[in-house]
């Protein structure tokens, strides 16, 4: 005999107040508190309106950060999803060692960025690393070059690392996506004469559009969520060419500029929303 267990509503209760005190409160004290001029300086709290937001679109440095920040979390998100699905289509079935090589690739994504940071701030060196020690091997010592120290560079270098760090992360989302097509389809266009192309564009894409809207998501949080990275790597320098949002609310509200680092994370905030809404009804429409 089957007996239900039914549970008293107020077992929700302690949870719902943590939520509320930890982040529904502060969250709410935030967008309060971007409106005004708290500081470190004065003791008074004045409300000065949308001077900070002003200030933030109108100021050369802040809209530098914005960009870098966008950039960011474009590059790295079209980059981590290619290459991720190009490694599931290939471990997905056929190599004795996919397993292993599933573990190895996957296995950055459990390492701590800042340990990331610190050891690709030493790949990198331009006195010592393993790149340029790579490059003047090879009889391309022309090459060699300070990466993280030029401004030309240093973004895409960043952005190279996070894209090495978490494209295990969309490989085995799309693997598990891959795993969930029926081989009766695939079959079907064998049958029917389809190519490689085919199968892939008419057959295997479709349904795989619930794991690339997951990877798109993700990514584009991250993306715009971007600081530990950064901060090992190069704390925004050289000449704030690697500033993203992240690295800069953590300079202004270590500053005393407290009201003024809040409204930047209103913005990142605004951003994250806005991109990870519009992603997702856009692909939940291609998957109707």
């Amino acid at each position: 005999m089957n007996h239900k267990k039914i549970y008293p509503s107020y077992f929700t209760l302690l949870p719902l107040i943590l939520y509320l005190a930890f982040f529904i409160i502060p969250s709410f004290m935030g967008l309060a508190l971007s409106f005004t001029d708290w500081n470190a300086v004065n003791d008074e709290i004045h409300f000065i309106g949308i001077d900070h937001f002003i200030d933030i679109f109108t100021n050369k440095r802040y809209i530098l950060v914005i960009v870098n920040t966008l950039i960011f979390a474009v590059f790295t998100t079209v980059f981590k999803n290619v290459i991720g699905f190009g490694m599931a289509l290939a471990l997905n079935k056929g190599f004795k060692t996919r397993n292993f090589l599933r573990t190895v690739f996957f296995f950055p994504v459990m390492l701590s960025p800042l340990i990331i940071g610190l050891v690709f701030k030493s790949i990198y060196n331009p006195e010592y690393g393993v790149i340029n020690d790579f490059l003047s091997l090879i009889g391309l010592g022309g090459f060699t070059h300070d990466w993280l120290g030029d401004t030309k560079t240093a973004l895409g270098a960043v952005i190279a690392v996070e894209i090495w760090r978490l494209v295990g992360q969309n490989m085995v989302i799309y693997i598990a996506g891959l795993q969930a097509i029926s081989d009766d389809y695939l079959e079907a266009a064998d049958i029917d004469g389809a190519s490689g192309w085919q199968k892939l564009r008419y057959v295997i894409l479709p349904q795989m559009l619930p794991s690339i809207t997951i990877n798109l998501i993700l990514n584009l949080i991250a993306g715009l969520k971007v600081f530990d990275l950064v901060f090992v790597l190069t704390n925004g320098g050289p000449a704030r060419k690697t500033e993203v949002l992240n690295t800069v609310i953590y300079k202004e509200y270590g500053s005393g500029r407290y009201g003024f680092s809040t409204a930047l994370g209103l913005i990142m905030f605004v951003f994250t929303c806005i991109v990870a809404f519009s992603v997702l009804k856009a692909m939940t429409k291609e998957e109707e």
